[in-house]
């Protein structure tokens, strides 16, 4: 037991830290750290959600972050919504996390005037997809799940 537990800390000395995302801007310069700092995930580590990245330089193919590693109870709602479902046919239009809260960097509270997802700004983000006889047959119609994360109040276009 004293000489595994000895071999794990061992390894976990020789573990490089994770990468500064000073180090990551240095190649990835469309972000704006100092931005990105502001927003929602910007007090995580780049690696928290890009989790494939083990060294610096990264190979130039990496997999997608997965937003459900942090919001689990979200993506449950998402799987069992009409998008979720439709993208487990295999609907690669459906949208996923990124189409209606915009891309991870940006992210803000939903109550903040610049998120996608808050009340005034529902309509433009639905209307990418929705025309606005869908809209508002949404608007009226949708389930209590959708209700719960504020879609009910959504305006008609």
């Amino acid at each position: 037991m004293r000489l595994l537990l000895a071999g794990c800390f061992a390894l976990g000395l020789a573990a490089a830290p994770p990468p500064d995302p000073t180090e990551c801007v240095a190649c990835h310069d469309t972000i704006d750290l100092a931005k990105f700092r502001t927003r929602t995930h910007g007090k995580l580590g780049c690696v928290t959600c890009h989790t494939a990245i083990t060294t610096l330089p990264h190979p130039e193919k990496m997999p997608a972050p997965q937003c459900v590693r942090c919001h689990d109870h979200e993506g449950q709602d998402y799987g069992n919504s009409v998008h979720g479902v439709a993208r487990k046919q295999g609907k690669d239009h459906a949208p996923s996390c990124m189409t209606c809260h915009g891309h991870a960097h940006d992210v803000v509270p939903k109550n903040h005037p610049d998120s996608k997802v808050a009340r005034k700004n529902m309509d433009a983000t639905c209307g990418k997809c929705h025309d606005q006889e869908h809209l508002k047959k949404l608007s009226t119609r949708l389930p209590k799940r959708a209700s719960r994360m504020d879609l009910k109040k959504m305006p008609g276009k």
